[in-house]
């Protein structure tokens, strides 16, 4: 579990739909539109303006096993995107338009979500392989096979960099410069399109909830964003996460938390979506959950997409267009599955909950008796309240020493304040 660190939040989410409000059309860039100059997966001005007139360039980059930590080239990124294996691990997506950077990797293999994300950023697509079953639906897609650049070279596109102790498949490295090139000469589709779907404004949009920080919890890595001098900074499994190429910890103007639907793929022969048999493909079509992190504060929100044409949109509650502080993003990509994920908001004023319910509260690792039993809390024990299901039938709850933990909202008491007032950190479609 990682090392716990109390973050600053204040319990408000049931005023935020009542207080919220669309910042200045005027003050707003995007999302549709940009001006000349503005890299429209930042808001900021390109060093080389030169640089935007291309298609972007996706880069699978491995985040598992952790020898593959520090990556190169995650913190020069306009985009990554950080999405689920099927062993509960991660890997990421990191998306450059703005700048060239020399050296990003390990590259490692593709998922069937790049190709919606190939799609959304009108992007080309760099990968180090694939399973078959992935390769089959590969073949059978002429828009992202048109822009695919797979393999393990020619250098310097595509370059290894043996280590001692280091398998092969964790020393593939890409330069992004390089690989527009090599895509020129495969013949791939360089022709830029219009990018758009994000909105950028300096100023916040009113209505956020003051937040220092949060833990996504995938189910077998958990992340912490720690707010910090106007930077969102990134550790994973109780280490801070650092960048190689550049010897600083990864960080980003915005953290993104989307949900959406992980469809398991079906199984065809054995090792067909390789080691476990087991994939699954996230469309990325529809609408779903969105809380935005930026300037220290959060936003709940909504991202649509009607086509596979098209890009996201991203929306507050009250259906006004969502800004991005103008910078790097970085996306935490989760499912829409019961326990799925979990969200923590740790707060140094955090409302205290006591157990009033006598003969002794079973501790839950989730919101419901199906989950496994932690401990026995008993009457006048006192507890941080940080969040809370859909029903808020069940309280999130910190164990001082000991991470989260789950007891019915029945058997507490939260000293006056409405359990309504804390965040929904459970996927959407728990109860």
């Amino acid at each position: 579990m990682i090392r716990r660190t109390v973050f600053f939040v204040l319990a408000c989410l049931v005023l935020f739909a009542s207080s919220a409000r669309a910042v200045e059309p005027s003050q707003i860039i995007g999302p549709k539109t940009y001006p000349d100059g503005i890299n429209p997966l930042t808001g900021l001005p390109a060093a080389n303006p030169d640089l935007l007139n291309r298609r972007p360039i996706l880069i699978k980059v491995s985040d598992y096993p952790p020898v593959v930590r520090p990556q190169s080239g995650l913190n020069q990124a306009d985009i990554v995107w950080e999405h689920l294996l099927s062993g509960g691990v991660t890997r990421f997506s990191a998306i450059y338009l703005g700048q060239d950077v020399t050296h990003v990797g390990p590259i490692r293999s593709a998922r069937l979500v790049d190709f919606e994300l190939t799609r959304i950023y009108r992007s080309l697509f760099v990968y180090s392989g694939m399973a078959e079953g992935t390769i089959d639906i590969l073949r059978t897609d002429g828009l992202v096979s048109s822009r695919a650049i797979g393999g393990s070279g020619p250098c310097p596109a595509l370059c290894r960099f043996p280590q001692d102790g280091l398998a092969l498949e964790h020393t593939l490295y890409g330069d992004t410069a390089a690989l527009y090139e090599e895509a020129a000469a495969r013949n791939r589709d360089i022709t830029p399109e219009p990018i758009y779907g994000m909105a950028f404004s300096e100023e916040p949009p009113p209505g956020g909830v003051p937040v220092n920080g949060l833990w996504v919890q995938y189910r077998e890595t958990e992340i912490e964003w720690a707010y910090d001098s106007g930077r969102w900074l990134r550790s994973q499994d109780g280490e801070a996460h650092m960048d190689a190429a550049t010897n600083t910890q990864i960080n980003a103007a915005n953290v993104l938390v989307i949900e959406d639907d992980h469809i398991e793929q079906p199984f065809v022969r054995a090792n067909y979506w390789g080691p476990g048999d087991f994939a699954f493909s996230v469309n990325l079509i529809g609408s779903g959950r969105i809380v935005l992190f930026r300037d220290g504060r959060y936003y709940e929100g909504q991202w649509r997409r009607e086509t596979r044409d098209e890009p996201l949109m991203y929306y507050d509650l009250e259906g006004n267009i969502l800004p991005f502080k103008p910078g790097n993003t970085f996306v935490n990509l989760v499912p829409r599955w019961i326990d799925g994920y979990q969200l923590v908001f740790l707060s140094d004023d955090a409302p205290q909950a006591s157990v009033v319910t006598g003969g002794g509260i079973l501790m839950r690792n989730g919101p419901s008796d199906a989950y496994r039993s932690l401990d026995v809390a008993y009457p006048g024990d006192t507890f941080e309240a940080l969040g809370r299901n859909r029903a808020a039938d069940w309280i999130q709850l910190l164990r001082p020493g000991d991470g989260v933990i789950w007891i019915p909202a029945k058997d507490l008491e939260l000293n006056g304040l409405d359990v309504m007032t804390l965040p929904v950190v459970r996927p959407s479609n728990e109860r």
